[in-house]
């Protein structure tokens, strides 16, 4: 299996393996294809993609804001979980943001998302339930 940054001609099967592993997709804003492809050029966000045997198999999307990196959209297709596909793509998401300097990785997950949680606690992320998660959106799409 291959770990390697995403290319705008992966675009749409990011946005299927998304769909297809049950994450909310916003395609009339953040996650339009063209505005994915835009945040590709970004220098704080990219894309991961576990590739195996020319199939995208898992993603994660991972940006920083020069203190703190997030890890978000990590999802593995459904048919291949529990392969260790989301251990190798975590670690690969986490390499990539301790390169730059970056020392504080954080993500969100829905409190009935237990499946996640139970991942991310394997893999020594510590929960906090003193935050309290507030948005503001110009658009219910962005």
């Amino acid at each position: 299996m291959k770990i390697r940054r995403a290319t705008k001609e992966d675009i749409d099967i990011i946005i299927d393996v998304w769909d297809e592993s049950g994450l909310p997709i916003r395609l009339k804003g953040r996650d339009a294809p063209e505005n994915l492809i835009k945040q590709l050029n970004e220098p704080n966000l990219w894309i991961l993609v576990a590739e195996e045997s020319g199939e995208i198999v898992g993603v994660a999307l991972v940006t920083h804001d020069a203190r703190k990196g997030w890890i978000n959209r990590l999802v593995i297709k459904p048919s291949r979980t529990r392969e260790g596909i989301a251990t190798k793509l975590l670690q690969a998401a986490e390499k990539s943001l301790y390169e730059i300097g970056i020392e504080v990785i954080a993500l969100l997950i829905k409190d009935d998302n237990l499946p996640s949680r139970a991942f991310f606690e394997k893999e020594n992320y510590q929960y906090s339930e003193e935050i309290a998660y507030y948005s503001k959106r110009l658009d219910p799409e962005a």
